[in-house]
């Protein structure tokens, strides 16, 4: 038989309605760091630079971005995170796929 008492139990989080009235900052710019058994994620904002010719994609080495927020996931709810996003991803991509086989049918 099998000790059980120790195995972490699953609880369902859900947020409450107000989280509808959040700001949904646009951001561009991702970075992740990774420690031993975390990761910390800074998410933010560059702005395009002004290029007037082909000339100005040379003067651009680094371009400059600001930090909206920073958090961080343990190993475990990382790889969960990863999980969620692939497969929003892949739901997205299908949709996507069948609105352009619409198009393509009119």
């Amino acid at each position: 038989m099998t000790d059980n008492t120790h195995r972490p139990k699953g609880i369902r989080v859900t947020f409450p309605d107000d989280t509808n009235e959040l700001s949904i900052p646009h951001a561009n710019a991702i970075f992740v760091q990774s420690g031993i058994d975390d990761f910390f994620v800074t998410v933010g904002v560059a702005r395009p630079p002004e290029i007037t010719s082909v000339e100005d994609f040379g003067k651009f080495e680094v371009i400059p971005a600001k930090a909206l927020f920073r958090f961080g996931l343990s190993r475990l709810s990382m790889k969960q995170f990863i999980d969620v996003l692939q497969n929003q991803y892949d739901i997205q991509t299908k949709a996507l796929e069948a609105a352009d086989d619409d198009e393509d049918e009119e």
